[in-house]
């Protein structure tokens, strides 16, 4: 949702369309700057315009409390939403009396905002995903060596699930594809353990003392992400539900092979010829941080073995990968934009009003 804002206030620009940002993140128990964004201040606007508040349904009386009555008179206010299972919980309904419309990155999420039938129009808006991509790949030439390994990147934010985002399922399906081989390295980026402790001790443990597996901690900025980033062969998820997959999306769009769970949200732009599809099966939802409840539909438990046999088959068809990048990468940028967006954003949903007014 924190990244989610900078990319859409940062699409309509370049619409030609004025852009201001609400910080409202540290009513939330993050820091001001937690969202970096370099956009103009809006709290002092008056009058008509377009109000897109990225804060799910359950908090929306609360932002709108915390933005008041003056800034949103005369203001068409849209819930810009995400979730990563079949249902939203109960909770949610508070939040859709506080909107005119609804708008979702995926129509997994769609499926799940409609099951509480409150009468508001959605509309399905892609993130722009093209504006904030890692570098594109350049594949490096050779084979794979200990000086040269073959990389399979992962990024993670705890504060988003550690159980939906799965990553000991990740390093157990790297272990068993290339078990000590010094010529294949995994990369996990993990981020906000301070919301799950248990979670930097289960991924440190099922690591263990494999060699060819690095382990970073903590958030990074900008610069450091893409110097952290590389030039990796390959950006593999297990999880279990995606709303969307930001980073999935972000990866392909950047012309990297990704490998992922296939089902939910992520299935909105990957399928079996742009992108290598884990099998799995549904189960009950078991979520110990409990940021999840129980009674809202199954996530995916993704094949460890099939995701370990992908990985041994990208490494040794590296031409394979190449093209259903290719593929990948065609598929996002046509789909994940600032133009398809703002479009998006701008016309009617079903059964609503348009946005008014133009240029803002």
């Amino acid at each position: 949702v924190g990244h989610a804002a900078p990319l859409a206030a940062a699409a309509y620009p370049q619409q030609g369309l004025a852009a201001h940002v609400v910080d409202l993140s540290r009513c939330f128990f993050e820091r001001a700057d937690s969202v970096r964004h370099g956009i103009p201040d809006g709290r002092g606007l008056s009058g008509p315009a377009h109000v897109i508040v990225n804060i799910n349904a359950p908090y929306m009386p609360y932002a709108l409390w915390l933005l008041g009555r003056r800034f949103l008179q005369h203001k068409h206010v849209t819930g810009y939403w995400a979730w990563e299972l079949p249902a939203v919980p109960a909770n949610w309904r508070r939040g859709y009396s506080c909107v005119h419309d609804i708008a979702v990155p995926s129509r997994f999420v769609e499926q799940a905002v409609r099951t509480i039938d409150a009468g508001k129009p959605v509309r399905v808006a892609p993130h722009p995903v093209s504006l904030a991509a890692p570098p594109p790949r350049n594949p490096l030439p050779g084979p794979y060596s200990p000086q040269r390994p073959f990389t399979v990147a992962s990024v993670l934010n705890i504060a988003s699930g550690f159980d939906r985002k799965n990553p000991v399922a990740l390093i157990r399906a790297f272990k068993l594809a290339f078990p000590g081989d010094p010529a294949c390295r995994l990369r996990l980026l993990v981020s906000n353990t301070e919301h799950y402790p248990q979670a930097r001790a289960l991924v440190a443990a099922e690591a263990g003392d494999a060699r060819n597996i690095e382990i970073a901690w903590g958030t990074l900025d900008r610069a450091s992400f893409l110097a952290w980033w590389g030039k990796p062969d390959l950006y593999a998820s297990l999880h279990r539900a995606e709303g969307f997959g930001l980073p999935l999306a972000e990866a392909m769009c950047a012309g990297y092979p990704v490998l992922a769970t296939g089902w939910s949200g992520n299935m909105e732009f990957m399928d079996e010829e742009n992108a290598f599809l884990v099998d799995y099966r549904l189960v009950d939802v078991r979520d110990a941080q409990a940021k999840y409840p129980s009674g809202l539909g199954q996530w995916a438990e993704p094949d460890i073995r099939h995701a370990a046999a992908l990985m041994r088959e990208i490494r040794a068809e590296p031409g394979l990968a190449a093209r259903k990048a290719e593929r990948g990468q065609a598929r996002v940028r046509a789909l994940c934009n600032a133009p398809m967006f703002c479009a998006l954003m701008r016309d009617a949903p079903e059964g609503g009003p348009p946005v008014r007014p133009e240029g803002q």
